[in-house]
């Protein structure tokens, strides 16, 4: 079957066929191809519910690895090469919509521009300059969130790319710096990007993003999965607290931040050794049940996590978090940052252990 699309022929007597797929219900014929013609671009045959060819349709090469995905999948990285192991998201959602919020120092045609630099499917999905630019960011979330892996033609994730573009939009501080100067205090959108990048271990200077650590620790996915354990097991208090935690994190409440830090941790070792053992509410919350988790072998004297004269990990970890209190005055952005990220990556390892040991 030969037919003429803008003035090209797609004809598939003449193109290399390489992919079917149907409903696998014999209710319906209905049935679809993909061929690639002699000069490398691919073509979709479309075939009705009586087996009748109803359209041809030309494909990008975006969309013809997604037909591969769904209807041929060992075929994908014989038409286009290696794929790329998946990595865990570099950005949270929060981080996400702290950048969108940046992009409101566009204008409609500014954003216009950066959709079509996207690709040619961002405008329609997003949305036209006839509606309001706050409509049209709060639909560029709805991408995100639909599909967080969501990625472009040339591979890069979208949120990676809504990220890099907010730090565009971010004061030059470079210059303060020559001049011996402190820079002026950051606008309020510009410091909750800031302080939801340092969450997920990233900073920021004259638009440049920069690892806190110098390898990608996880922090989204560690958080990711923190919540959906606290959720599966009920632990319900922890994740109150934990969640108070990242809102004064977020709002640069240093002070209230690290108290909350400090006692969802406890309140985490409480829950669990409670769920491991119910008898453990015939003794005090805190160090008591702390040890006796050690003592059922859930916390591992071996690896060093705990310690009878308080030279464990976990020991030396409550210390740190309570070295100074949640006292005004006694707590900085890099301190907060820091127990934080110490405290998310410890309560991942803990939960999980939880979650094998079997418990309900």
């Amino acid at each position: 079957m030969r037919t003429i699309i803008e003035g090209v022929a797609y004809d598939t007597e003449t193109a290399a066929f390489i992919a079917r797929g149907d409903h696998g219900d014999e209710r319906s014929q209905a049935w679809w191809s993909l061929y690639r013609t002699r000069e490398g671009a691919f073509f979709e045959v479309v075939a009705g519910h009586d087996g009748v060819i109803e359209e041809i349709q030309p494909l990008s090469n975006k969309q013809a690895r997604a037909f591969l995905e769904r209807n041929a999948n060992s075929l994908v990285e014989k038409y286009f090469g290696l794929m790329p192991e998946a990595r865990p998201l570099r950005f949270s959602r929060r981080t996400v919509v702290a950048a969108v919020k940046m992009l409101e120092k566009m204008n409609q045609a500014d954003l216009s521009e950066f959709l079509l630099e996207l690709g040619p499917d961002f405008p329609e999905s997003v949305g036209s300059e006839v509606i309001s630019m706050r409509k049209r960011l709060n639909n560029m979330i709805a991408l995100v969130d639909q599909r967080p892996d969501r990625k472009l033609d040339d591979g890069e994730l979208l949120r990676d790319i809504i990220v890099a573009k907010a730090g565009e939009f971010m004061p030059q501080t470079g210059g303060y710096a020559w001049a011996g100067q402190e820079p002026p205090p950051l606008q309020a959108d510009a410091a909750a990007f800031v302080r939801a990048l340092e969450l997920d271990g990233y900073t920021i200077g004259d638009g440049s993003l920069t690892r806190v650590l110098p390898v990608d620790i996880g922090l989204p996915a560690a958080q990711n999965e923190i919540d959906r354990l606290l959720e599966k097991h009920g632990l319900v208090i922890p994740k109150g607290h934990l969640s108070q935690a990242l809102d004064a994190h977020a709002r640069g409440k240093w002070a209230a931040a690290n108290s909350q830090i400090r006692t969802f941790l406890e309140s985490l070792f409480d829950e669990i050794s409670l769920k491991l053992d119910p008898l453990a509410n015939t003794v005090k919350s805190g160090h008591p049940r702390r040890t006796k988790l050690a003592a059922q072998g859930f916390l591992n004297r071996d690896l060093g996590e705990w310690d009878d004269k308080g030279l464990g990990f976990v020991n030396g970890l409550i210390k740190r978090l309570n070295s100074e209190g949640s006292h005004p005055g006694l707590s900085d952005d890099d301190d907060c940052t820091f127990r934080l990220h110490v405290v998310l990556l410890t309560a991942r390892l803990m939960l999980s252990r939880f979650d094998t040991w079997g418990v309900a």
